[in-house]
């Protein structure tokens, strides 16, 4: 392999790492706030029946709280 290739390869196996950990945090993001929308459509005892309260919504869409919930959120409080 020769040096100009080495370089092209770890130049575009970069580029795909980087794009591909935008996409992914792009993906996070929208999850979020698709989840956030769909906790605000929820009354209030549906809320408390899954251990949330509407406070916990905007939570939520930063991603402070994901699958378990109050332990996430309470470690970063």
């Amino acid at each position: 392999m020769t040096t100009a290739s080495m370089i092209n390869h770890l130049y575009h196996c970069g580029f795909c790492v980087q794009v591909s950990s935008l996409i992914g945090a792009w993906e996070e993001r929208r999850r979020n706030i698709d989840g956030a929308r769909q906790l605000d459509a929820m009354n209030d005892h549906q809320l408390k029946d899954i251990g949330l309260t509407r406070g916990d919504i905007p939570a939520v869409r930063r991603g402070l709280i994901r699958d378990d919930y109050r332990s996430i959120y309470r470690s970063m409080v």
